[in-house]
């Protein structure tokens, strides 16, 4: 958890230096998209986490708030990371999926329980595209 709450700080810190450093109304170039990438696949190994851990879990609440602010204030600057984790999947999805047997899920359900990289859109357009875990109930 304090690591986590110490991440957060970095994160929200980078991300207030990509904000001054970019030009109102400009558009970010194709290869300077990396920084964003990283972020954006930390965050959600923290909300992977944060998914699996008891609620009751002390300091838990703010560290979610704190990664939907920073994930608000990228949306703000054109980047959505689209949320998958607990939805049902279904076949189609733009992305590299590893499916697992599970006998928590209901049979002949899928449920994206995992998220190794998450999808990443700027402006509308995806930049990255997102690699899960399904679990397929038996």
């Amino acid at each position: 958890m304090k690591l986590d709450s110490k991440l957060v700080e970095v994160l929200t810190k980078q991300l207030e230096v990509i904000k001054t450093e970019q030009p109102k109304g400009s558009e970010i170039k194709t290869e300077d998209h990396s920084l964003v990438l990283k972020v954006a696949d930390r965050l959600t190994a923290m909300e992977t986490n944060h998914y699996r851990m008891d609620p009751k879990t002390k300091g838990l609440k703010q560290l979610v708030r704190a990664v939907k602010s920073i994930k608000e204030n990228y949306l703000a600057s054109g980047y959505e990371i689209v949320e998958m984790i607990g939805q049902e999947y279904k076949d189609g999805v733009n992305a590299t999926v590893n499916f697992i047997q599970s006998d928590e899920i209901e049979i002949g359900k899928k449920v994206i329980t995992k998220i190794i990289k998450p999808q990443v859109n700027f402006n509308g357009k995806m930049i990255q595209a997102a690699q899960i875990e399904v679990s397929v109930g038996e």
